[in-house]
């Protein structure tokens, strides 16, 4: 599966699906279908996601929370920082200059 509980993500709308009034959204994801089990093949994983803002679905109908196939989610994660390392470390003059570091000499 893509997606666990708590997880943010965006959805990804199929080439081939016609209706791609979601696509792009973001959503957090809130718990999997309850008639979803891993044994059964006929059924894919589908989650119960609520939106930050209400959307206008299909039929019309005002929405903030739907249930969407895990197939479609792409989780969001944060990109891990390490900043042990001064930034201005093997950075290319040209570089300092243009972001505005004062340069320094080296002992």
């Amino acid at each position: 599966m893509n997606c666990k509980p708590g997880d943010l993500a965006y959805i990804v709308v199929p080439a081939d699906w016609p209706i791609k009034t979601v696509d792009g959204h973001v959503v957090e994801v809130v718990h999997l279908h309850p008639t979803y089990s891993a044994q059964a093949s006929d059924r894919r994983p589908t989650w119960w996601c609520r939106f930050p803002t209400p959307w206008l679905n299909s039929n019309g109908a005002l929405v903030s929370q739907a249930y969407v196939m895990d197939s479609w989610l792409r989780p969001i994660s944060g990109v891990p920082v390490n900043d042990e390392e001064p930034a201005d470390v093997n950075m290319p003059e040209a570089f300092q200059l243009a972001l505005g570091i004062e340069m320094r000499a080296w002992a």
